[in-house]
């Protein structure tokens, strides 16, 4: 029996490496798919230590992905910070820099353009009017839904939105019909809803566990996450998908004064949560503390097609320990320019250093003081003068908005 275990031994490992080839990896044959839960912080998850509520979906998909402890986005502005995710690519070279009067620049190739290219069918449903076909962020998409009813007494364009729960309807019709299709193209789907964003008034029965709080919202979006996320297991799609969880920027909370988001770049508006599930789960329940930033997400689905030309790195290599580097994390704001003629801002995050470039600049420590209560830039001169240096190369002025219909 021996000999013919030895003989047998090299046929097996290769049987054994080739089923295991694509393990911990973006499956190029499968669907894909990234949900976008807006205006998000990640301190007010459990899956990142937060205690106040309960979020069993987000909990579930957790268990079953690579969580990033710290991931940063490059605005706190919702039209902004998704075209850096669709594109890979920083502000000033895709050319968005505020939610009105700004469309993506053309020359800049985008996820779906590239996923569509490798015969992919894509589609998009989104939940707030700010996400507008019209700016150029759906292009590359065969489908994108934005069909938002306006309620005239809305105080701004960033309050038009719609039910996360019917934007999910959208999605699971238009993934349903891909499922039955003759054609048996695999899918990339974007799923965006804003139940998060202002104004906080969750439905039940979360308005009468939390009240009319941010957190009732983020309850009723897990709701909304769980609901969809089933879809997917009984569709037979969620074991074999790529699913990454993100959202585009958080909620200043009044934690520096701000309420909402969109003026100042403190980490409650900027850090965000991101799950990364593989195909079969690999990797799963697994954490990275590394930096990472949302413009990383466009080369972790490009790599997959040998087409990972970004200015970020996949979250696979991060992950796996292949990126050694101190990274910049750049992030910046224009809408105090442009709304109120005060001062645009930046910020450049470098290991646990967060310098914020303003007419009063700050330096705090996100890993020591994450809150942000101490600028320690008087102490650590070495490291200010250091960040003020690297973030020019980054901050490039503004075009002003184009002109846009009142109506």
């Amino acid at each position: 029996m021996r000999p013919r275990v030895l003989l047998a031994a090299p046929a097996v490992l290769l049987l054994l490496a080739g089923g295991c080839r694509n393990r911990g990896a973006v499956d190029p044959k499968a669907p894909i798919i990234v949900i976008s839960i807006d205006t998000l912080r990640s301190d007010h998850l459990p899956a990142y230590g937060y205690s106040k509520i309960a979020t069993p979906a987000i909990d579930g998909l957790r268990g079953d992905s690579i969580l990033f402890d710290r991931a940063y986005s490059h605005c706190p502005l919702t039209l902004v910070s998704h075209a850096s995710v669709f594109t890979g690519a920083l502000p000033a070279e895709h050319g968005i820099r505020d939610n009105l009067g700004y469309t993506l620049n053309p020359k800049i190739p985008t996820i779906a353009e590239m996923l569509k290219a490798k015969g992919y069918a894509t589609g998009g449903a989104v939940s707030a009017l700010v996400l507008r076909g019209e700016t150029g962020i759906k292009r590359g998409f065969d489908f994108w839904d934005d069909s938002i009813n306006l309620d005239p007494s809305a105080l701004s364009i960033s309050r038009a939105q719609r039910s996360g729960d019917e934007t999910r309807k959208i999605a699971e019709k238009w993934i349903g019909e891909q499922l039955h299709s003759h054609a048996a193209q695999p899918f990339f789907f974007f799923f965006h809803i804003y139940e998060p964003h202002t104004p906080y008034e969750p439905p039940e029965p979360f308005r009468s566990k939390y009240g009319q709080t941010y957190d009732g919202e983020i309850a009723a979006a897990d709701d909304i996450l769980g609901r969809f996320l089933a879809y997917l297991r009984d569709q037979g799609i969620y074991d074999k998908a790529t699913i990454i969880l993100m959202s585009d920027h958080g909620e200043g909370l009044g934690d520096h004064g701000e309420d909402e988001h969109g003026i100042l770049l403190y980490r409650e508006t900027l850090q965000v949560p991101l799950l990364l599930k593989l195909p079969r789960q690999a990797r799963k329940a697994t954490s990275v503390s590394a930096p990472v930033q949302l413009i990383d997400i466009y080369p972790t689905i490009a790599s997959a097609f040998g087409a990972a030309k970004s200015e970020g790195r996949s979250l696979l290599d991060i992950a796996g320990g292949n990126v050694n580097e101190t990274r910049a994390i750049y992030s910046e704001t224009y809408y105090p320019r442009l709304h109120f003629g005060w001062s645009d801002m930046h910020s450049i995050i470098s290991g646990a250093n967060h310098y914020i470039h303003a007419p009063k600049p700050e330096m705090d420590d996100v890993v020591a003081d994450p809150a942000e209560k101490k600028n320690v830039m008087l102490e650590d001169r070495r490291a200010y003068t250091a960040l003020r240096g690297r973030i020019q190369p980054f901050i490039h002025a503004a075009a002003a908005p184009a002109a846009v219909d009142d109506e």
